[in-house]
């Protein structure tokens, strides 16, 4: 069987003062992005739109097959 990475995204949730949610989603991160990284630029957000950060999730969609066996 094989996994082959296709995409990851990820989303942002901060908080307003009124005690809503904001989601924002991005799309198309590389393949090798770190937590590290993803944390990093998650901070980066709330900091450009002084709201705090409340949560990130991040998703990967990979594409799974069968290995095909070849017999002659």
């Amino acid at each position: 069987m094989s996994k082959e990475w296709k995409k990851t995204g990820i989303k942002v949730k901060t908080s307003t003062p009124e005690g809503d949610f904001r989601d924002r989603t991005f799309n198309n991160l590389a393949e090798d992005a770190t937590s590290e990284k993803i944390v990093a630029f998650a901070e980066l957000v709330a900091q450009l739109t002084g709201e705090p950060h409340v949560e990130t999730a991040m998703t990967v969609s990979s594409i799974v097959a069968e290995e095909s066996s070849e017999e002659e």
